[in-house]
């Protein structure tokens, strides 16, 4: 059963050491990365492994974990109630009309091509973090989940179906994500001109990127619809080879992609930093573990995910806006991915 793992868990919060949780997408085992003592690590380890939690703005300092202990524990998948609990829906609604239509106006009239909005959403929580966590993992097992713990910085959790960069020996993968609507229980989905215009954009802005980092034999699949629990995202994969030495050449070039931030990214980020009003901290950051010794490594990108305080977890969620953009659907879609973390709640 799962018990031993949510025990582990229970032990590291307890003696508020650092901690890493990843279950990747479609496994039954989830593994955890733990250090011994409480150092904040502002900077990354040069022989050992080490998992990486990064904020979205570059400037800001990311969490590095030295993998000095880690366990792979079993997972027995198991069915939880799911129902959507009631939620104000009108929370910061007007703010978030008038943010969209600015960019709208933006978008129509000067370079901006596509700029990603977001906002959040503190609500009560009062379940322990620990129980959250089993909730999380029995919830979405076709998302790559985590929860992620320093007493210095805080806890998130959250259940993402974006990879950044994964990186084995010589070859990069990565992806562009972008359109989103309500999955009702079929994948064979009609994906109108906006849709497709913005996952467009992300992928030859992913494909320009890599080229510039003189990435080699890049091909691109044709994109398809994804399901990560209660909606669906157009995606297409994309894979090149690569220096591995020169792996945060290749994050730096892909973070942050158009799916979280926007483009032309100089424009896009200061748009959002002029505008969206409040510091997303590690939301539509990355998160990642790298064995240096293999030279291989794997990045996620921290969408669906939860803030969690006392008492009290802060949602946030984001959409894509381009020039065909309504404001009112773009609220909506941003009330549909809150649900996918407010069913952990």
């Amino acid at each position: 059963m799962n018990s031993p793992f949510l025990h582990q868990v229970s032990q590291l919060l307890a003696q508020e050491l650092p901690f890493f949780v990843l279950k990747k997408s479609n496994e039954n085992r989830v593994n955890l990365f733990y250090q011994s003592d409480q150092e904040w690590h502002r900077t990354a380890p040069l022989e050992e492994d080490y998992i990486v939690f990064a904020p979205f703005l570059k400037e800001q300092h990311s969490v590095f974990i030295p993998v000095e202990n880690s366990i792979s524990f079993p997972w027995t998948q198991q069915k939880v109630e799911s129902t959507l609990p009631e939620f104000d829906k009108e929370v910061n609604k007007d703010e978030y009309l008038m943010l969209v239509n600015k960019a709208i106006n933006n978008l129509q009239e000067g370079d901006l091509r596509k700029v990603v909005l977001s906002r959040k959403q503190t609500i009560k929580s009062h379940l322990s973090q620990v129980k959250l966590l089993e909730r999380l993992l029995n919830l979405y097992p076709t998302a790559n989940s985590y929860f992620f713990y320093h007493p210095k910085v805080g806890a998130w959790m959250g259940a993402t179906p974006e990879l950044l960069l994964k990186i084995e020996n010589t070859t990069l993968k990565t992806m562009s994500l972008a359109g989103t609507v309500a999955y009702d229980g079929v994948t064979d989905i009609y994906w109108g001109k906006k849709e497709r215009e913005e996952q467009q954009l992300v992928t030859d802005y992913i494909v320009e990127q890599l080229k510039m980092t003189n990435a080699t034999d890049i091909e691109t699949s044709q994109p398809q619809t994804v399901q990560a629990g209660a909606i669906c995202h157009l995606k297409t994969d994309i894979k090149a080879q690569i220096n591995p030495n020169d792996m945060y050449k290749y994050l730096n070039a892909l973070h942050p992609t158009p799916a979280v931030c926007g483009m032309p990214t100089k424009q896009a980020l200061q748009f959002i930093k002029e505008n969206e009003g409040y510091d997303r901290s590690f939301y539509t950051g990355y998160l990642g573990v790298v064995n240096n010794n293999n030279k291989n490594a794997e990045f996620f990108v921290n969408l669906r995910c939860i803030e969690l305080n006392d008492k009290t977890a802060t949602l946030y969620v984001g959409g894509g806006i381009t020039a065909l953009s309504h404001a009112q659907a773009e609220y909506l879609e941003t009330v549909n991915k809150m649900g996918t973390m407010l069913r952990v709640l």
